[in-house]
């Protein structure tokens, strides 16, 4: 098994929802995600899904909740993005509150750039056209993701994948300081500081990204030619940042977003995230993955 992933323990759950729980594909700050089979809420046959397990302290705030079902019930079924693993459904209430979304078979832009170094330049502008095409889709649909940073991009032999948006918990919703207010523009700072890293293998900042503790960004080992449009994703002013439609065309100039990552990406990390899957097929089993 690959870092983070493995079967069930003594203590995980077997069923959440309708989902029929396999195997553990990872541990974050918001609960641990199990690899799920079963309907979606809107029905149709069975699939693969990514369950995140919330830890329930996280929820206690009615307006939080409200906010995160509206999102994801509501607002995330209208998503139609390549760029985005679409929502399939959520129960908040419950004694173990779940989220579920579409499984991306792909390995995250942080073990990625953990195990094989920075992306080429020619990669990063890729990935950015798409976290781009990303955020545009959430912003129209009304949602800001609050949580853009290298292990919530999947990387794959298809068009990389934001995750996981609209459960950044820790910030303005549990009443600490966030960055920006946790709108659009807070995005646009993270898919620059997200791109930083892609870049040059490290953060743009020693510690908090938080306006009051911000200092100017490391930009060291970066591909000159990216810098002006990453520094203009990192504005101390919200509102100086650029939309993500406008950056999509100072990244990507060949437009490469579209195209699959086997054609982009190097192939160390296409073997990563070849070797996820195979990962996932054993815990789920090949007779049903996939189907």
């Amino acid at each position: 098994m690959i870092a983070g992933m493995a079967r069930l323990g003594s203590s995980d759950p077997r069923q959440l929802g309708p989902y029929k729980l396999h195997g553990v594909l990872g541990h974050g700050t918001s609960g641990t995600v199990y690899l799920g089979r079963g309907a979606a809420h809107r029905g149709g046959r069975k699939q693969l899904a990514a369950v995140r397990a919330l830890r329930p302290e996280l929820l206690r705030d009615r307006q939080l909740r409200a906010r995160l079902r509206h999102e994801l019930e509501t607002a995330g079924p209208k998503l139609d993005s390549p760029y985005v693993a679409a929502a399939l459904g959520c129960e908040l209430d419950s004694e173990t509150p779940w989220t579920a979304s579409e499984f991306v078979p792909g390995v995250s832009l942080a073990a990625a750039v953990a195990a094989n170094g920075p992306l080429p330049e020619y990669a990063v502008r890729a990935l950015a056209g798409a976290l781009c095409h990303a955020l545009t889709a959430l912003h129209a649909s009304r949602i800001v993701h609050r949580d853009l940073r290298p292990g919530n991009v999947l990387l794959t032999t298809g068009t990389p994948r934001a995750v996981d948006y609209a459960l950044g918990l820790g910030r303005a919703d549990l009443g600490g300081p966030d960055a920006d207010g946790a709108g659009p523009a807070a995005d646009v700072f993270e898919l620059g500081a997200t791109l930083v890293t892609a870049a040059s293998g490290h953060q743009p900042f020693a510690g908090s990204i938080l306006p009051s503790a911000r200092e100017d960004p490391d930009l060291t080992g970066v591909p000159e030619a990216l810098c002006p449009a990453l520094l203009a994703c990192l504005h101390k002013v919200p509102e100086s940042r650029p939309h993500p439609v406008e950056l999509a065309r100072a990244f990507d100039l060949e437009e490469t977003a579209g195209r699959p990552g086997a054609e982009w990406l190097p192939d160390a990390v296409l073997r990563q995230a070849e070797s996820f899957a195979e990962a996932a097929r054993g815990l789920v089993g090949r007779r049903l993955f996939g189907r």
